[in-house]
């Protein structure tokens, strides 16, 4: 037994009897009327009831048979019948009705255009049958070129509508085979677009030119109920998003979502989302998409779950104050202690004045480090601002790096104006300048000079420091100002440190709105720490 067709194969064969055999249909429903009509007694002639016997065949058999089940060129045997059919009705009503043979064009373009293109050759049979019918059934071959040439017109217009039709349905087929690979492509990428957005580990919405949201993967879903937001409504505003304290609530207007789609760049830095006891750090992007002509096709934006990296640096913080607090206090004693072991010390006692000069050096080298920590801890402390006279602040920070760097073969050089007026944190400032000396001792060839320069441009300054020494590779140059990082070249001549020293000189220049530079080349380095003389208002 065959098994029973599927639905849409079902479809298919009344789809194909629709659109080939129900406009032939109609077209002999209108022969049958004009008979009926004006010619009553030609309804009983013998070859139209051969004609609309055999029509009548081709319609039931097209609509019984399973034609699905077989080759879809089985199906033509329809339109051919229709074609034989024709014939018939045209030798019994070619003397009243002229126009009859026209009707087998109708199943002439369904073999031309619904199959092969080796149909065509069964119209051209079937016209041929259709003018050659008379004279069979006469049994008298044509005999002159009129006849001939009638016989032969409408298998050669077969032969061209044929043609047309069979262009025109290969061109279709052609376009419709595209339009279905692209669709399929489409679809595909669809696919492969859905799989990409819940694999990447941000959350990534794509927004349409009117704001509206056109596909958000799993994780923008979950990080939009956290923050209170309801992506089916505009203007997207959370409920629950506050600033780097996690305190503060972000206003509306400054929020990342509706600033992403007002095309502002999104800089800012964590922004925490959810409520206390389950915030979520996020750090947030957006970019506009638009077609090749500049117009805007949407804008997509993506917020990177930074909660661990938030974690791991705020532990730092901690341990830094932590621990620079802790070893302050001890130390502090320890001082203390040593200077009266210094006045207890005979004059004369010299070994034991000597160990005590080496314990005070030492001690002295482990204050400079817990006061770098400091330093470094205390670098996100809001600025206390004030007038200061920026050249005298760098003449006695070059004081104090020369007193605790005695070394007579090194030479600190300063080129400053006579007055350099400020505003700025003039503690930092300071603590800044002297962490730029001292990393120039260290770095140095010994006996080269440091040289120290204060310029002023509009309403900038720049403080450069710059020495003689080993060139700092440009990989090594982006992580200079990272926290306790130290150079190669550090570790493997034995710098004492933490690394912290050039923490502390770019964390004061971003304070006051400046930055913090470095070159290095041909044997000379040259750190800038570049501020504005006066820094601009907070905003509000």
């Amino acid at each position: 037994m065959h098994p029973l067709p599927d639905d849409r194969d079902v479809r298919w064969r009344f789809r194909a009897l629709a659109r080939g055999q129900l406009p032939f249909l109609l077209a002999v429903l209108y022969l049958v009327v004009a008979l009926a009509v004006s010619a009553p007694h030609l309804l009983g002639a013998p070859w139209v009831d051969v004609g609309f016997g055999l029509i009548i065949v081709a319609t039931v058999a097209g609509i019984a048979i399973p034609w699905e089940r077989l080759a879809t060129c089985w199906l033509a045997a329809v339109p051919l019948l229709d074609i034989v059919a024709v014939g018939f009705l045209r030798t019994d009503l070619i003397a009243s009705f002229g126009w009859v043979g026209g009707l087998a064009l109708l199943p002439i373009l369904w073999l031309a255009y619904g199959f092969a293109w080796y149909a065509i050759f069964g119209a051209v049979i079937g016209a041929a049958f259709i003018t050659l019918l008379p004279y069979l059934l006469d049994q008298a071959p044509p005999e002159t070129a009129q006849e001939w040439f009638n016989v032969l017109g409408l298998p050669m217009l077969s032969v061209g509508i044929g043609i047309v039709a069979m262009l025109a349905s290969q061109r279709l087929r052609r376009s419709a085979r595209a339009t279905r690979e692209a669709l399929q492509a489409s679809r595909d990428g669809e696919i492969l677009l859905a799989d990409v957005l819940n694999t990447v580990n941000a959350a990534i919405v794509h927004f349409d030119a009117d704001g509206r949201p056109v596909a958000a993967n799993g994780h923008a879903a979950r990080l939009s109920a956290l923050a209170g937001i309801d992506l089916a409504a505009p203007p997207y505003l959370a409920s629950a998003v506050f600033a780097a304290d996690r305190v503060t609530p972000v206003p509306p207007e400054q929020q990342i979502v509706p600033r992403a789609l007002r095309g502002e760049e999104l800089d800012d830095g964590i922004s925490w989302i959810g409520q206390p006891g389950q915030q979520t750090a996020v750090v947030a992007s957006a970019r506009r998409v638009r077609r090749d002509n500049g117009e805007l096709l949407g804008t997509v934006f993506i917020a990177y779950d930074v909660t661990e990296i938030a974690h791991a640096a705020e532990l730092r913080e901690q341990f830094l104050e932590t621990v620079s607090h802790e070893l302050r206090t001890p130390m502090t004693g320890i001082l203390g202690f040593l200077d009266l072991l210094e006045e207890e010390t005979p004059p004369d006692a010299d070994k034991q004045r000597e160990y005590l000069a080496v314990v005070r050096r030492r001690s002295a080298d482990l204050m400079d480090r817990i006061r770098e920590m400091l330093a470094a801890a205390e670098s996100d402390a809001p600025l206390r601002l004030g007038t200061v006279d920026v050249a005298a602040l760098v003449d006695r920070a070059v004081a104090v790096v020369e007193d605790a760097h005695p070394e007579v073969e090194r030479r600190i050089t300063v080129t400053t104006p006579q007055e350099v007026l400020a505003t700025v944190d003039g503690a930092r400032l300071s603590q800044a300048v002297r962490e730029l000396l001292v990393n120039a001792v260290k770095f140095s060839d010994v006996g080269t000079p440091i040289t120290v320069e204060l310029r002023t441009d509009d309403d900038r300054m720049r403080i450069a420091v710059a020495n003689t020494g080993p060139d700092i590779p440009p990989d090594e140059q982006a992580r200079l100002y990272d926290r306790f990082y130290r150079t190669p070249q550090a570790m493997s001549r034995a710098i004492q440190g933490f690394g912290l020293g050039l923490t502390v000189v770019a964390g004061t220049a971003h304070a006051h709105g400046g930055e913090a530079h470095v070159a290095s080349g041909s044997g000379r380095t040259v750190f800038t720490l570049e501020v504005p003389i006066a820094p601009a208002p907070p905003s509000s």
